[in-house]
């Protein structure tokens, strides 16, 4: 009998002990705790493997090691940790992948949410073993996903045949399963009695057949790629290969493919339509792989024209000639666009040294970067909601004397223009313009507030003020904005209250959102919004990792 609401958790493992620490480092914190967790040594030379586990077994029950007596490979290894399972939910995590702490507990609440569907995934990014993000793969993947969504079966399952291994097909193998379907399949079977590398993609195939699929947005996955862990990837050898021994190279993959679908495909006309499209999807693949191979002369063309201007080594800066912040936190609040809001705050601090740089948001996303401090939050709706937060909860995330908020579509990209007088307010942003109507950028005397923008330097103290003189929370002519609330509609208490806001004067060299003639020719330190002069700053929601 599954246990109800247990995650079964299989780790094949064979020779990797740092890679092996690093994964039951992260599965053991998940925020989600009702886990087994199952290993199988896959009869690891030597002991290194064993004594990993027995260091996490001492302060966790919830782990199980196996140690083979002789190698089985790994595809009989992922059918030995499924049958030793036990839970409701099953998922299986290399011995050298990353899943943010709230993996289980999102994948969970979405099958819970969802009785009929038997495997929740996410979004998910692959990567070198070093942590880079690996190129020739989709950024997000869930746009390939979405046809496994539906609740035809044919829809699913044609386009899980028709879809290129390369956009990760194969890959939703690691979602969170409903145990029980999983125990349906003939893994020995399916993958021709375990001589078949292509189980994963196969087994995903059987699930396809009952079952749509649920997904979050949210990659919180990272898998390895291009190391001892992956299968040969035939696709991507064939797309690194000259064309015309390609064409050779495709028809065996293919043909190879073809049969097993055929195989384990249960309905007549499912069989019928993967057979008509056998020659379509060998003739589309080809062309792929041209255009790919042409796309890839063009940016070496472009790349070595751009390898001939100088470069700055960003990495190689003497961090004593980093400016220093240790009173500053840099931080920014986001649930919509996290990974890109990671991107900003990297960018904003890589020749700054801050107290603190921290992420507020719903799940933690990749990050090689060890300054990052990611503080979990709950999903926010809208931007009143946002707004809400940032006058009544932020304060209660910082511990520095100042704050620099940013985001996505703001933050600091001329860190040599900082100015230590910034630090003598409480409050500077970028100028407002002169409004053309007769409320707009007011305090309540009607005198016109030049200086206020939600990207920002904060004090402490203005960030708990709201909280401590129970500031209420209503609309300044229909409309909820933070940075309108601390700057015009309660300004006069908070002034009352000691806080000092920066004149235009001092706000010009700050940063810049609209293009104001007080602005004209001046470098700002941060920005806000690409408009203007603004357009040339780098924009992560267009290229999302540069």
């Amino acid at each position: 009998m599954n246990k109800s609401g247990l995650v079964s958790i299989g780790i094949p493992a064979y020779n990797r002990p740092s890679s092996l620490d690093k994964v039951l480092s992260l599965i053991t914190n998940q925020t989600y705790e009702n886990l087994e967790i199952i290993i199988s040594d896959d009869a690891s030379s030597g002991y290194e493997v064993k004594n990993v586990v027995e260091k996490y077994q001492l302060g966790d029950s919830r782990i199980k090691y196996f140690r083979q007596s002789e190698n089985i490979g790994v595809l009989r290894n992922y059918q030995f940790v499924l049958q030793q399972s036990t839970g409701e939910f099953f998922t299986c995590v290399s011995d050298d992948d990353w899943r943010s702490p709230e993996f289980i507990e999102v994948l969970v609440h979405l099958l819970n949410e969802n009785h009929e569907i038997n495997l929740a995934f996410c979004d998910y990014h692959e990567i070198y073993e070093d942590g880079e993000f690996a190129s020739g793969y989709p950024f997000s993947h869930n746009q390939y996903f979405r046809p496994f969504k539906s609740k035809y079966r044919l829809v699913r399952t044609i386009s899980h045949y028709w879809q290129n291994q390369i956009n990760g097909k194969c890959n939703l193998f690691y979602s969170l399963f409903r145990r029980d379907k999983l125990l349906e399949i003939d893994i020995k079977q399916v993958s021709n009695n375990f001589s078949y590398l292509g189980m994963d993609n196969q087994i995903v195939f059987k699930i396809l057949q009952n079952s749509s699929t649920v997904l979050s947005n949210d990659a919180m996955c990272c898998l390895t790629c291009q190391n001892t862990k992956h299968y040969v990837n035939e696709t991507f050898k064939i797309r690194n290969s000259s064309f015309f021994s390609n064409i050779f190279s495709i028809l065996k993959f293919y043909l190879k493919d073809y049969l097993i679908y055929i195989r384990n495909s249960s309905l007549i006309v499912e069989k019928l339509i993967i057979s008509l499209l056998f020659f379509p999807k060998i003739v589309s693949e080809l062309l792929d792989v041209l255009f790919s191979k042409i796309n890839n002369w063009i940016k070496k063309m472009s790349n070595g024209l751009r390898d001939k201007k100088p470069k700055v080594n960003i990495a190689a800066i003497d961090k004593n000639k980093k400016l220093q912040l240790p009173n500053v936190t840099i931080i920014s609040v986001d649930t919509r666009d996290t990974e890109e809001a990671l991107q900003a705050l990297l960018y904003s601090s890589r020749d700054i040294d801050f107290g603190q740089i921290k992420l507020l948001s719903h799940f933690t996303p990749f990050c090689k970067d060890k300054r990052i401090v990611v503080d979990r939050i709950p999903k926010i709706k809208s931007i009143d909601e946002w707004c809400h937060f940032i006058i009544y909860d932020l304060y209660k995330y910082v511990n520095t004397e100042f704050i620099l908020l940013i985001h996505v579509d703001g933050f600091v990209v001329n860190p040599a223009e900082w100015r230590n007088e910034f630090l003598d307010f409480d409050y500077i942003g970028s100028p407002f313009p002169v409004p053309k109507d007769n409320f707009s950028y007011r305090d309540i005397y009607g005198n016109i507030i030049r200086v206020g923008n939600s990207v920002s330097i904060r004090s402490r103290k203005i960030l708990e003020l709201p909280t401590k003189l129970q500031l209420p929370w209503v609309d300044y002519h229909g409309f909820f904005n933070e940075d309108g609330f601390l700057c015009c509609q309660y300004r006069h208490i908070l002034e009352a209250n000691g806080i000092r806001y920066a004149p235009l004067e001092i706000a010009k060299y700050f940063a810049h959102e609209s293009m104001i003639p007080e602005i004209k020719n001046i470098k700002p330190f941060a920005f806000h919004k690409w408009m203007g002069t603004n357009s040339k700053y780098p924009n992560f929601k267009k290229k999302r990792f540069v």
